[in-house]
């Protein structure tokens, strides 16, 4: 299970910077067994201390095996993986956010037809509140992972109720687009 990335080194110990899709999460301690991925490699670790950063969104991670700046500055933008056993159990109305990253994100459209909106490719936080990302062509945009705009989350598609200001190249308000009152 994706649990967060790696953005940077923290100190000259060795301890990584790693933001986690869920700030609450307590899934990261000591002797669990990670697996860091990125570009198609892939490199278990093992946990050492786990520390929050003061002020911020991210937690500072002390691995096992990596024991100095340099090697844990090459570990930035390595996404952090657990198995998923090691997560808590969840109910049947909830799930993961890291879930949902691939699924296609629709909304009802005429007749009952499915409209495509994109794909959630990440899972990002205003500090406020959880976004997906998602890709729509070559646009990006944000959705509250929240209700009332994500109503149902089943057959690996999010069905969501949006107005279509929200959706990109419609970031206008009506009052200010061409042909209309101002």
């Amino acid at each position: 299970m994706l649990l967060g990335h790696v953005a940077g080194a923290h100190g000259v110990a060795g301890a990584v910077r790693v933001r986690l899709y869920n700030a609450d999460s307590h899934t990261l301690r000591p002797d669990l067994v990670v697996e860091l991925r990125r570009d198609g490699e892939r490199r278990t670790l093992t946990v050492d201390q786990v520390a929050p950063k003061p002020g911020s969104e991210f937690v500072r991670v002390w691995l096992r095996e990596i024991t100095d700046r340099d090697a844990a500055a090459a570990l930035q933008g390595s996404e952090l993986w657990v198995d998923r056993r090691e997560l808590p159990e969840i109910a049947d109305d909830e799930y993961y956010l890291s879930d949902v990253i691939g699924y296609d994100v629709v909304r009802r459209g005429p007749s009952d037809s499915w409209q495509v909106l994109g794909t959630i490719v990440d899972v990002v936080s205003n500090g406020m509140q959880d976004l997906f990302e998602i890709r729509s062509g070559r646009e990006t945009w944000l959705l509250p992972a929240l209700a009332p705009f994500v109503v149902e989350i089943a057959d690996g598609r999010v069905i969501v109720d949006v107005h279509d200001d929200m959706l990109p190249g419609t970031s206008e308000s009506s009052a200010t687009r061409p042909g209309r009152a101002k």
